[in-house]
């Protein structure tokens, strides 16, 4: 991409040339790795002006190593409304974090806090932007390029949301959790709450809908970020949902929908997640791409349709910057396995033909003594 080509920031005009030297010299300083142990660590001792002097020295750097992504991108892409708009936001926070003084006093870590606030609000709908996107322009790039692009966009943004909400709930700490950090989750109260809202929107979408059964150990509790957990799991059983009850329908079955079934297995170090459906399986051509960003099986007029309830709960969740599917763009699964691999995690499915499909999500057990995986 060419390097005189302006940019129009909140303040004033930009171009790649003018930033390049700058954001080229804090993108290439080494990243300080900051573990769970780490943020458990400043969250019990709730010293949050350590944790705005580890914000300060690390989100820029963060931030330029974005800016030099979407700079290397190639020109047709990188001049998308949606990309561009995404260049310009990474641009001003980069700018507007590592202008700020550094905060050694209340008055500097209370205005640190108040700018962090405002650029966690304005980074809200990056993703359903990126996934606008690469829809429009993806065709311009390789599968293996656009694939390593984005997975570095997504595992930044998941880094710097985390560390940057992280600060921000220590300032308003809540019984139970130390920051971001739920030390009493239980996935199957989770599991719960998600399954029974998809199951809703399931039977106004097709008029029925499946129930669910839960066994295993369902008293298991972790040490986790709920909103990673509840990202994934609305996705899974959203797919779970939608492939039962289109395979009864297309089968003709008499009845009910066949149960879609949760398992819940704690071992020593990980705990593991099973959601079987009944939905006939995927046939392996598809198999092999259901983790690809843009691939979706979601039909086009469902995707344009404002009064699909799938759709409608998608945008809902997109708007809200929590982590909800995104249905029709196809970047449900490839997300939904960054954020169960970055703490350590994985997320696999196994199709049986005919029958069905399980998604086994495992997420780490983690111990309250801390972790050493690294954000």
């Amino acid at each position: 991409m060419v390097a005189r080509l302006s940019v129009i920031g909140r303040r004033s005009k930009v171009t790649w040339a003018s930033t390049n030297s700058r954001v080229h010299e804090i993108a290439s300083q080494p990243l300080n790795p900051v573990t769970l142990r780490r943020l458990l660590e400043l969250g019990e001792t709730s010293n949050a002006k350590e944790s705005s002097l580890l914000l300060h020295e690390e989100l820029p750097k963060r931030l330029a190593r974005r800016v030099k992504a979407v700079q290397k991108l190639p020109f047709i892409v990188g001049v998308n409304p949606h990309i561009r708009s995404i260049y310009q936001l990474y641009l001003d926070s980069f700018e507007t974090i590592s202008n700020l003084p550094q905060p050694t006093n209340d008055a500097a870590e209370q205005l640190f806090t108040t700018t962090l606030k405002d650029l966690v609000a304005s980074h809200s709908d990056v993703i359903p932007r990126l996934a606008k996107g690469f829809q429009e322009c993806g065709k311009y790039m390789s599968k293996e390029d656009a694939a390593d692009f984005l997975d570095g966009m997504i595992h930044a943004r998941i880094a710097i949301r985390v560390l940057a909400e992280h600060h921000l709930a220590l300032q308003d700490p809540i019984p139970g959790y130390i920051g971001v950090l739920n030390t009493n989750l239980s996935p199957t109260t989770l599991l719960k709450s998600t399954a029974e809202y998809v199951q809703e929107l399931c039977e106004v979408n097709y008029g029925i809908a499946p129930e669910f059964e839960m066994t295993g150990h369902l008293d298991t509790k972790i040490t986790y970020i709920g909103n990673h957990l509840e990202y994934i799991f609305m996705e899974l059983l959203k797919n779970a949902y939608r492939a039962t009850t289109e395979y009864h329908r297309k089968v003709k079955y008499s009845g009910d929908p066949v149960p879609v079934l949760i398992t819940v297995a704690r071992g020593p170090e990980d705990v593991t997640v099973r959601i079987r459906d009944r939905g006939g399986g995927i046939p392996p051509e598809e198999m092999a791409r259901v983790f690809e960003y843009s691939y979706t099986t979601v039909p086009k007029s469902e995707i344009e349709d404002d009064h699909s309830i799938f759709s409608s709960q998608s945008r809902q969740a997109m708007q809200q910057g929590v982590g909800g599917p995104i249905a029709g763009l196809g970047f449900g699964l490839p997300m939904s396995r960054i954020y169960a691999k970055y703490f350590g995690g994985s997320l696999e499915l196994k199709s049986v033909g005919g029958h069905g499909v399980d998604a086994f999500l495992r997420v780490p057990n983690i111990p309250r003594s801390g972790s050493g995986f690294i954000l």
